[in-house]
């Protein structure tokens, strides 16, 4: 009957500010896991905090909206566009890939690449996700999970929240309608959940027993992340993260979350919700944790 829990950051390397949030996320509150974004303009500053914070498991946040492309760009020329980077749209990108204009081999040739970046940085990736969700579609699942068996990775991330997971505590009234929002794309998102478990069991890898964060992106709060404590099932579940310290790098990044990155910060170094892990009994645990306990 244990609770384990794997709280994962997102964006590592995308800045430094938000290197640093994470880094401190860790080192004095409850996050043990981060994704890199290997294609990331602060890649590099990311692996050295990674290097000097050890606890803290690092996987890979595959990347086919936004920034360069790892791999060669005639390599992968239907993900690009004219200005030679990955445009950034998520609704240009899906209807893209509905369309079937992006090549699947070129998604997997990208992510292969991006791995193989990661691993020559000397990081020995815990897992695979991908930004913006993009592999809860079942044509960039099976390029992941290609990848993913390729270097021998054994955990993905499963995207899918419980749709009957609500809450709105500790939001305002502006915060509430983001919410509902991002809960509107996650609902919109569970029709693929299916598809991905049986092909997860049908695969060698392996993901957490349930996810959070998707609808609550952007929105993490003392008070929320203590409701989601108190109702985490039994087995291994993922908290999805966007922790972030302010600095110029943040401000001028093009990310839709800035002040909401240091209010979630804020939220995962609070001592009400270390308080409320230890009075709940859960374990903190990073995929690498996973890999030893099987």
């Amino acid at each position: 009957m244990r609770r384990k829990l794997i709280v994962n950051a997102d964006d590592f390397g995308m800045c430094v500010g938000v290197n640093a949030g994470i880094i401190r996320a860790c080192q004095t509150g409850i996050v043990t896991s981060a994704t890199i974004m290997v294609n990331g303009p602060a890649f590099d500053d990311a692996v050295a905090r990674a290097r000097d914070c050890p606890k803290l498991g690092v996987g890979i946040h595959l990347t086919l909206l936004g920034g360069p492309p790892v791999a060669p760009p005639g390599a992968v020329r239907s993900l690009i566009g004219p200005d030679g980077a990955m445009p950034n749209d998520f609704g240009v990108f899906l209807r893209r890939l509905l369309r079937q204009e992006l090549r699947l081999s070129e998604i997997e040739t990208e992510f292969r690449a991006q791995i193989e970046k990661a691993l020559a940085a000397g990081l020995r990736p815990t897992h695979l996700d991908s930004h913006k969700h993009a592999h809860a579609h079942p044509a960039v699942l099976e390029a992941l999970l290609r990848a993913a068996e390729a270097y021998g990775i054994a955990h993905i991330r499963r995207p899918y929240e419980r749709l009957t997971f609500i809450s709105a505590a500790g939001l305002g009234w502006a915060q509430v309608a983001t919410f509902l929002k991002q809960k509107a794309s996650a609902l919109a998102l569970a029709r693929y959940e299916a598809a991905f478990l049986a092909r997860l069991r049908a695969s060698g890898a392996r993901a957490p027993e349930a996810f959070f964060g998707f609808a609550h992106t952007g929105l993490l709060n003392p008070a929320l992340i203590c409701y989601m404590l108190r109702l985490l099932p039994v087995g291994t579940s993922e908290l999805m993260c966007h922790p972030s310290a302010m600095d110029d790098t943040l401000r001028r990044s093009r990310t839709r979350l800035k002040a909401a990155r240091v209010r979630e910060l804020a939220a995962l170094t609070d001592a009400r919700v270390a308080n409320e892990v230890a009075r709940q009994g859960i374990e903190l645990v990073n995929f690498a944790d996973l890999n030893r306990n099987d």
